[in-house]
């Protein structure tokens, strides 16, 4: 089941829907969190939430990739082959690294691995869940 409305318990109103850059969307309800992405939804509740953090574009990564790159296509007229295969892994090191900014990592208590969702809006999907946050620890 991926629909969350077939989720919501009755009564239960949604705050805020976000979606999902890899597809599916975060909904955040007054109590629990709803996570439905890649065919899964996972529903958590807000007080159970211990951290969330989220990773920024790695610069480093970003920038050593576009190094081997660069020597990989410096290399080529000395040695074809290692020089693509450097190219190659730099471009697809690029690539991957392009493709994991901007992970949201949601540590849940009682859980031994966080749930990482990729949120089209970084900003808006932390500011909904401090809000959140604050509003349950209020009650």
């Amino acid at each position: 089941m991926t629909d969350v409305t077939d989720a919501l318990e009755p009564g239960e109103t949604v705050r805020e829907r976000l979606s999902l850059r890899t597809g599916g969307s975060v909904t955040v309800t007054d109590d629990r969190l709803l996570v439905a992405a890649d065919g899964e939804l996972t529903g958590v509740e807000l007080d159970e939430v211990t951290e969330v953090t989220v990773e920024e574009f790695d610069y480093f990564l970003g920038v050593l990739s576009v190094a081997l790159v660069g020597y990989g296509v410096y290399s080529l007229s000395r040695n074809a082959a290692l020089g693509l295969a450097f190219a190659t892994f730099g471009a697809a090191s690029c690539y991957w690294t392009y493709r994991k900014r901007g992970k949201a990592r949601i540590k849940v208590a009682g859980r031994s691995r966080p749930i990482s969702v990729f949120p089209a809006d970084t900003e808006s999907f932390v500011d909904v869940l401090v809000a959140a946050g604050d509003a349950t620890g209020d009650e």
